[in-house]
Order: structure tokens, then sequence, then C-alpha cells
């Protein structure tokens, strides 16, 4: 792993804290909320977030050689931000979250088609075991199948092509353009539901600070890690959030995880760290060399059942 590596590592687990801490507050406010208002706030945050960090640059901030491409990765944000939200504010917390986490192989697959990244068997591999953790973590029930799960199945599959485009945008646009774009597109999608509103209700509105500082901010920090790594190597690190979770639980709380869920917690970190390190060259070696001893028995009692076999004959 080398140094770019690690530094999107690390802004992939400030993600995780940072998202862990909007999507609670969302399913905190419920449906008291509009989903396009609660949109359009955060949106509104990103795109201050993008004109602060661009302040230098004037004018060549809203340059994009590809702008086409930027708006387009806008609209499949807005997409998502309305499915995300619409999702964990109507269906139960653990099944919007174990839906939200089949991303990672949404990642590994866009990867493969838009960024023509080589994905490996050992990534598809790490992203399957991390939902599989994740899926033991959330225990989803999917009780009562009904139309907005297939909404959040497919506002997932949008989470994902966002991320990979985020990475497919930076070969000519700078991190700033790219996160000015991807909100500017929500915040003017839903700015018209400011005109038939009205404010948000008191208990409601001393929520909003934290989504609008959480959420543009782990966007930021997304963009910016797919910039220094591969998407395809960094998609079970948006699993982390879970393990966020439960590790606040258990500080915080003193809530401790269930034998099930400390279990998709290991999951998902080892998911991390296959998708992250090669497979140790000694461990190779032992696994070549216990598939020979393997065939060799299975050779010799082959051998020997031939042997018994025709000594019985004779």
């Amino acid at each position: 792993m080398n140094p770019a590596e690690g530094f999107a590592i690390r802004l992939m687990i400030a993600q995780s804290v940072l998202f862990a801490i909007e999507t609670l507050i969302i399913h905190r406010i419920g449906g008291r909320l509009p989903v396009m208002e609660l949109a359009f706030f955060r949106a509104a945050a990103g795109v201050g977030l993008a004109v602060f960090l661009g302040r230098h640059m004037g004018f060549t901030l809203l340059r994009s050689r590809q702008l086409f491409l930027q708006l387009v990765r806008g609209g499949v944000a807005t997409a998502y931000l309305w499915v995300m939200i619409y999702s964990f504010a109507h269906l139960p917390f653990a099944d919007a979250t174990a839906i939200s986490y089949t991303q990672a192989a949404y990642i590994a697959l866009f990867s493969a088609l838009i960024l023509r990244e080589v994905v490996s068997p050992r990534r598809w591999g790490a992203a399957a075991l991390g939902i599989g953790g994740a899926l033991l973590i959330a225990k989803p029930a999917f009780a009562g199948w009904n139309s907005v799960y297939l909404v959040a199945v497919v506002g997932t599959s949008l989470n994902g092509l966002s991320f990979v485009l985020n990475r497919y945008l930076q070969r000519e646009d700078s991190e700033a353009t790219t996160m000015f774009y991807t909100n500017l597109v929500p915040a003017l999608a839903n700015a018209p539901i400011l005109a038939i509103g009205g404010l948000p209700a008191p208990e409601t509105l001393m929520w909003l600070p934290g989504v609008m500082l959480a959420g543009p901010i782990g966007v930021l920090a997304g963009i910016v890690a797919v910039r220094h790594a591969e998407a395809s190597m960094l998609a079970p690190y948006t699993l982390l959030r879970l393990v966020v979770g439960i590790g606040a639980g258990l500080v915080l709380f003193h809530e401790a995880p269930d034998l099930l869920s400390g279990i998709g917690v290991g999951a998902i970190l080892i998911s991390c760290v296959i998708t992250t390190h090669a497979v140790p060259s000694r461990v190779l070696r032992q696994l070549r060399l216990g598939r020979h001893l393997y065939a060799t028995c299975l050779l010799r009692r082959s051998v020997d059942a031939s042997w018994i076999a025709s000594s019985q004959k004779n």
C-alpha cells in the first residue's frame, strides 16, 4: 500500500464517521421534514463548502471539460439523495441500512465497466465478505416487502455509480469543481420545495446543522479519496459506517454487540484488509503445499483402492 492509498483510506474512515452521524440524524427526524427540503439544505451546504474550497480559483471553479457528465453526476446524486432520505425515513432502520450497504458490489461493478479497473477475484471476494458482515450487523427482517424496498435497491446502485463517477470526473476536473456540481444540481432540483413548504418545525430545525455539516464534508472526503486510490479497492471501506456505529454504542452507551454483530464487524474489517493488502507469499506457498498434499492423498487413496479391488479379484 502506497502513501496515496493510505491517505485515501483515512479519508474513507472519516467519511464513515460523518455518514454515521448523518444517517442517525435523518432517522431521528423521520418523516417530519419533506424529503426534498432536507435534500435541499444538505446540497446547499455542499455548494457553500465547494465555493469555500475553490475561493482561490475564481470563476475557474465553474469551468469543466466534461460539463455534461458533471451534470449527469449531479442528477445521479439528486436521485440518490431522495432515495436515501426517503428509505431511511419510511423503512425499518435495519432494512434500510442493509440495503444501503450493497453499494460495495455496485462500486466494484461500475469500476470495471466505467473506469476499466481490473477488479481481481480478491476484491470481489472482499466486497462479498463485507456485505455479508453488514447483513449480520443490520439483521434485516425484510418483513412486509413493498415498493419502498425496490426504490431503496435502485437508489443504492445510484450511490455506487456516483462513487465511481467521482474518480472518472477527476481525471480532468478538480475536487472543488466536482464537489460544486455534485451539490449544485441537487440544490437547484430541490429548491422549488421552499416555495411550497414552510420553515422546518423548531424540533426539526435543531437537527439540520448536523446534516448540513456531516453530509457535505463526508461527500468531499469520498471525492478526494477516489482521486488517490482505485474505487474498487475502497469499496469495502464504505461499510465501515456500521463498525463506527457499533463502536460508538460500545464506548458511549456501553452497549456490547451480540455474537452475530461481532462476527459482522470482523468480516467487514477483514474485507478491508483483503482488498488493500495482497495475501503474503508465505501464505500462498502454504496453500499450494496444502493443495499438493491433498491431491497426493487423493491419488494414494485411489491407488490403494485399485490395488485392493485387484487383490480381491485374484
